[in-house]
């Protein structure tokens, strides 16, 4: 099992909460040299180059205009096989949050007609996640997040789809 995770580690968000349940992760950020956003040729390939190496991949990072969704189409156009969790937000279901809302809604959409063609996709609909910020603190703990897909990882069966949810 190799793991790839969007998202810089040394910051309060998913990729940090990967590292300590999968100790043995990579991360892609810029920190390690890619650029997400893939505005230019130099950045998709890169990136193409090195997601082959890997057989999981959590697609955790927000990136500014459908960011998630270009990293997901570029995977499932390398891999053959594999896993990809793709971290949705409660804010797929509230048009307040924009466009914000609508690339939820759409890498959602997409993480589900792809599961099961050649590989497995699991959206999670996570919402508020405390990230250390003032507010924050009552919201989901990262390492939750973490725990969950290790936990999916070791089913014997499917999940496509998961929400999770702090009241």
């Amino acid at each position: 099992m190799k793991i790839l995770c969007t998202g810089n580690p040394k910051h309060q968000t998913v990729a940090s909460a990967v590292q300590k349940v999968f100790p043995d992760a990579d991360f892609a950020s810029r920190e390690t040299n890619y650029d997400l956003r893939m505005w230019d040729e130099e950045s998709r390939e890169h990136f193409i180059e090195n997601v082959v190496n890997y057989d999981i991949l959590i697609n955790s990072s927000f990136i500014c205009n459908g960011g998630q969704m270009k990293i997901l189409n570029e995977t499932v156009e390398v891999w053959k096989q594999g896993h990809i969790f793709n971290i949705g937000s409660t804010a797929e279901y509230d048009s307040k949050y924009g466009q914000y809302h609508v690339d939820k809604q759409a890498l959602r959409t997409r993480s589900l007609q792809l599961n099961g063609i050649r590989l497995k996709t699991t959206h999670i609909v996570a919402s508020g996640l405390n990230d250390g910020k003032p507010g924050h603190e009552t919201w989901i703990d990262l390492v939750s997040v973490a725990q969950t897909i290790k936990w999916i990882l070791e089913q014997p069966f499917d999940v496509p789809l998961i929400g999770m949810e702090k009241y």
